[in-house]
């Protein structure tokens, strides 16, 4: 074997790959154990066996994601990633049909299915397999144009190509690379050379991919997905061979699939569209004022958080956003929360972290640049002129988002909000 990530040694890989066999067995044994439970009729735990099953799942994908990339990355035969990455299909499907799963998916799962979708393509996977991704992506509703396209050329049948990114940087310079290989090949031969290098890793430090190498549990990084529209677009990736972050040995592992051709002319583009949600319902009654700090995708929760707080005992509102904000995070203990929560001056906070989970609001930590993260930020506010602001929270990290250039409002609560850059285009 020859290792293909650098950063590491043969046995450093090997060890995580045995570290991840031994919490994917772990989980296998508990689901068997837990099956048998609910055919006899025995309840083991407070939780549900049900809930308690999909959540061994969601840990499963997570580790066989994991396992993959270190199996690649120390120089494994790509076979034996054929049956990680049907296992890790299996998993998302019996853990995102819960209705809390299914409403909320993270970035790193975002990344999980464009990285499977883009494996299904490199391995030449039945195309069975790159249906039951496609299914998982209308569970999530996921609109994305790099998935969307992969899913398209694997001509199965896919024929929507929305022109939202997840994750706009750096997924929007995909889009180019394609534009590019329409009329000359070796153009887009170089853009993808260029994002390689200089983009696609860099864009994803807001992931703390920056120094993970220098971490336990590094197992290596790969662009499987520009692997995957390189195998399609039949681009010359010749000068990516020895980048680590390019899967090349996948990218030419097999040469026998068939694509449908997608030409991007074929679709209407508006760059400054964006998707709206039909069922979205505006305007936060308990604080109208917020709603201009607020995108309104986030109305409806937000006012019902600051309901809850205002009306809610200290143990009912701890019980009821515990998992979904992870208060057990912030506040090990309800105690913790409650002496905290003693002058009733944490909503503004509460708020902050709710939407950083929901992916508005981004935290880095006092020490990262805030140069090298905030053009992976997303803008929710549409056409609108925007502007970069800090919330001003009593700890050691930092939290930024985009907000409407004309909003003037100077707090959240007990959160201060300072600006920091006026003008964004």
């Amino acid at each position: 074997m020859m290792l293909r990530d650098k950063f590491k040694t043969l046995e450093y890989f090997i060890e995580e790959i045995a570290s991840a066999n031994k919490f994917i067995n772990k989980r296998k044994n508990k689901i068997m154990l837990l099956k048998e439970d609910i055919k006899n009729g025995i309840h083991r735990y407070p939780r549900d066996n049900e809930s308690i099953i999909r959540a061994a799942y969601k840990t499963s994908a997570m580790y066989e994601m994991k396992k993959i990339r270190a199996v690649y990355s120390a120089g494994i035969p790509i076979e034996d990633v054929n049956e990680d990455f049907e296992y890790t299909i299996f998993c998302i499907e019996n853990y995102i049909e819960d209705e809390y799963f299914m409403a909320n998916y993270s970035e790193d799962e975002y990344l999980y299915v464009l990285w499977l979708i883009s494996l299904g393509i490199l391995l030449e996977t039945d195309k069975n397999n790159i249906m039951r991704l496609a299914d998982i992506v209308k569970k999530w509703n996921i609109e994305d144009f790099v998935i969307d396209y992969l899913l398209c050329a694997s001509d199965i049948g896919w024929e929507r190509l929305s022109n939202v990114y997840y994750k706009k940087y750096p997924y929007s310079k995909v889009k180019r690379i394609i534009e590019l290989a329409q009329n000359d090949k070796n153009e887009a031969s170089k853009k993808m050379k260029q994002y390689m290098e200089e983009e696609w890793f860099e864009c994803h430090y807001d992931c703390e991919w920056r120094n993970a190498h220098n971490e336990p549990g590094y197992v290596g990084f790969w662009s499987f997905e520009t692997a995957a529209i390189a195998k399609i677009l039949e681009l010359d990736d010749t000068s990516l061979k020895e980048n680590n972050y390019y899967p090349y040995d996948l990218a030419h592992y097999k040469n026998t699939m068939k694509f449908k051709h997608i030409n991007l002319d074929d679709y209407k583009f508006d760059d400054n569209k964006e998707i709206e949600d039909e069922n979205i319902k505006e305007g936060i009654e308990h604080n109208p004022s917020l709603e201009e700090v607020i995108p309104k995708k986030w109305h409806a929760f937000v006012d019902e958080l600051i309901k809850d707080y205002q009306s809610l005992d200290d143990d009912t509102f701890y019980a009821k956003y515990k998992e979904e904000l992870e208060l057990d995070q912030l506040w090990f203990f309800i105690d913790e929360y409650k002496e905290e929560n003693k002058e009733k001056n944490l909503l503004g906070t509460l708020i902050v972290f709710a939407m950083v989970k929901k992916g508005y609001i981004m935290q880095l930590d006092w020490k990262d640049n805030l140069g090298e993260y905030y053009l992976n930020m997303k803008n929710y506010w549409g056409n609108e002129k925007i502007k970069l602001v800090e919330f001003e929270l009593d700890n050691d990290q930092c939290y930024y988002a985009f907000i409407p250039k004309v909003t003037n409002i100077k707090n959240i609560y007990e959160v201060n909000i300072n600006n920091l850059i006026e003008d964004l285009e």
